[in-house]
């Protein structure tokens, strides 16, 4: 099922006060745990994952920021800024973020697999009122929308290979955001 993004934080709320949820396919998954995302995704018991709520986990306890690691010490990047999301009535409920993650494979031509995941969290307005009421108990929750993506562009350092990735790669085929970014000459545009 397609939920809107006002769905999702409905969702979220009704998760995050440990109300009954009336959506079934929304799974609880530990994306920042000891486990790589192919086994969280993979052994859910479901073909596929197509939302799930995680918790967050505080860098120090009173901190705003949080630690995104996981095993093996690679960590989800944010590949953008948060977005608001408004209801209906042009308010401010809640924000989403895109997050990515990089996994290198074993394999001998080391290409990597790109893992994209779509976060959405409360604002700090509602999460406010929550938390005066007394309505908190999965205090630092949100919803993900996982996008995986399959063997991509080989890791390497050299233009030749950036060229490559430049002219000849698939609009998900990102290069590696530890890599540097050449731009094109006018020589090369022709």
């Amino acid at each position: 099922m397609k939920y809107t993004d006002e769905d999702l934080l409905r969702c979220l709320t009704k998760f995050i006060r440990y109300r009954p949820i009336e959506y079934l396919d929304i799974l609880y998954i530990d994306l920042y745990g000891s486990k790589e995302p192919i086994e969280l995704f993979q052994n859910s018991g479901n073909d596929h994952i197509n939302y799930f709520f995680t918790l967050l986990k505080r860098k120090t306890i009173k901190g705003k920021n949080f630690n995104r690691s996981i095993v093996g010490g690679r960590k989800w990047k944010g590949r953008d800024d948060s977005k608001e999301i408004l209801n209906k009535e042009r308010s401010r409920i809640g924000y989403k973020k895109t997050f990515r993650l990089d996994e290198e494979s074993s394999n001998e031509d080391k290409e990597s697999v790109y893992w994209i995941v779509k976060e959405y969290c409360l604002d700090k307005t509602t999460m406010d009122v929550l938390r005066e009421r007394d309505e908190i108990r999965h205090e630092d929750s949100v919803v993900h929308i996982p996008i995986t993506t399959e063997n991509v562009v080989p890791v390497s350092n050299s233009s030749r290979d950036h060229d490559r990735w430049l002219y000849g790669a698939k609009i998900w085929q990102l290069p590696s955001l530890d890599e540097p970014f050449k731009a094109l000459t006018d020589e090369e545009l022709d």
